[in-house]
């Protein structure tokens, strides 16, 4: 069963990259200008960001603890209601700090980036809608129903951008039209999973007065703070490099960047579609207590990963010139950027699903104390490294920090 959605979630993936390459490759760069494609692809790393912070680990804590509160016949003991009124309450507080405090990101990026400065209040609805996504996509995945979420975020959204770009090639909306377009299509996953929850009759939004969620209430907020802590300082290190470039350059050194970013993300399909079957069993391993079937997997996972990543990375590298050919001049920057991101990715994937594993487990507070430090490790590196190599600098910090953030564990025993 599992093997089953895991299989079905990879062609899901590898159909989403397909059109993704059509997006990122052939139709952005050559339809937006670099610095434009950087606003689009940074824009939805900060709403990611920004609902992580705002969703105060309810994700985590839906693939944690709902299959103690799985029983359709009792509504999952008020599960569902709770978790998104938590999260939503957590979203409001954030946008008010957000608001608040936004001065000191206007400071940041106003002369180096002034289109992100524009477009700020669009990250809003686009934050609002990532937070929505990832909470039933989460519990979507808890009940094993991981094929509609994954067809409407890896098919579905890349059509929405698709389209996007196509009426601004057209020239049928200007770029401001494009944008508000853009962030649409971007909100439009979210709308789709809840109504596909409530098609399927598990939009078990009545709020239940549950002795089992007052119980575990206080273990599921302490987890959910660490978890967003731990995926937070995993976020930030997987992603301050582009909000550095963005700052330190530009927005055109942006776009070539993050475009490479996703040329890298192609060969992590397989590791991604693991990952996201793997939660919810591993925390039914860790209920039940079968450490030999979560060994087994673990192993499986880690040899899959690691030879399918390989092959793909010298797939992608030995073509790289001819892919550049497709594209502007200016991106061809990027070819290093995509050789050093790689090689850490390849680490990464070599390590399978050692995160998910820990996060799931007793344990999971450990995982915070290194990936807080190497998030400050992240910012220390790219502040030396990007006045120095440019975008290649980046690449290198990012690349040191993915393999010292797999390798650092086994050195010290954790």
């Amino acid at each position: 069963f599992p093997v089953t959605i895991g299989f079905r979630t990879t062609v899901i993936a590898f159909a989403g990259a397909a059109i993704g390459y059509l997006n990122k490759v052939f139709l952005s760069p050559n339809v937006l200008l670099p610095e434009q494609v950087g606003l689009a692809n940074l824009m939805i790393t900060i709403a990611l960001i920004y609902a992580q912070v705002a969703s105060l680990g309810s994700s985590n804590i839906t693939i944690r603890f709902f299959p103690f509160f799985n029983d359709k016949s009792k509504h999952h003991h008020g599960f569902l209601y709770a978790i998104t009124a938590f999260s939503t309450a957590g979203f409001v507080a954030v946008s008010l700090l957000v608001v608040l405090f936004r001065k000191p990101f206007y400071e940041f990026y106003h002369q180096s980036s002034p289109l992100l400065v524009e477009y700020f209040w669009y990250l809003i609805p686009l934050a609002l809608a990532t937070l929505y996504f990832n909470l039933f996509d989460s519990y979507l995945r808890s009940l094993f129903r991981n094929v509609f979420p994954s067809l409407v975020y890896e098919i579905g959204l890349r059509l929405f951008i698709t389209i996007s770009v196509l009426l601004l090639a057209f020239g049928l909306v200007d770029f401001q039209g494009f944008v508000i377009v853009y962030v649409v299509a971007n909100c439009l996953p979210a709308m789709l999973v809840i109504i596909y929850t409530l098609i399927i009759g598990q939009l078990r939004l009545k709020p239940i007065s549950s002795s089992l969620l007052n119980r575990l209430g206080k273990f599921m907020v302490s987890y959910g703070v660490f978890s967003l802590l731990n995926n937070l300082s995993f976020l930030l290190m997987a992603s301050i490099d582009a909000l550095m470039i963005a700052g330190m350059i530009n927005l055109g050194a942006t776009g070539i960047y993050t475009t490479m970013v996703f040329v890298t993300s192609v060969m992590l399909i397989p590791y991604r579609s693991m990952l996201r079957v793997a939660g919810p069993i591993v925390a039914l391993f860790w209920k039940s207590k079968e450490l030999d079937k979560m060994d087994a997997l673990y192993k499986k996972a880690s040899t899959v990963n690691l030879v399918v990543g390989a092959g793909m990375f010298l797939l992608i590298w030995i073509n790289m010139d001819s892919l550049f050919q497709f594209m502007p001049a200016e991106y061809a920057a990027g070819k290093y950027v995509f050789l050093f991101l790689g090689l850490g990715r390849l680490v990464d994937m070599a390590a399978g699903i050692n995160g998910t594993i820990l996060l799931t487990s007793k344990r999971y507070k450990v995982d915070l104390l290194f990936t807080s430090g190497l998030v400050v490790f992240t910012v220390l590196t790219n502040l030396a490294l990007i006045p120095m190599f440019g975008i290649n600098g980046a690449a290198i910090a990012s690349m040191t920090s993915l393999i010292l953030f797999n390798f650092l564990p086994i050195v010290t025993g954790k």
